[in-house]
């Protein structure tokens, strides 16, 4: 059985975003991933996270548990 994926888009506005995403990401008891159509980041990692808001037109944040309450403020 094939584990099932959650994805959600969001919006990381300035540096404060950064820290508090990788914060929330830290305390996920499960991997937590960066995605956009061809990369593909821990969330968290600070400098991975930095790195897709600014180079990435869309990040999503992807999970193998459903993470929409750990990271509502950001989704979009």
């Amino acid at each position: 059985m094939e584990k099932e994926t959650y994805r959600y888009r969001i919006r990381l506005k300035s540096t404060a975003d950064v820290i508090a995403f990788t914060k929330a990401a830290a305390r996920c008891p499960e991997e937590v991933w960066l995605v956009n159509g061809r990369h593909r980041l821990s969330a968290k990692s600070y400098l991975g996270v930095a790195l897709a808001r600014i180079s990435w037109e869309e990040v999503w944040v992807e999970a193998g548990y459903d993470c929409y309450f750990d990271f509502e403020r950001f989704i979009v």
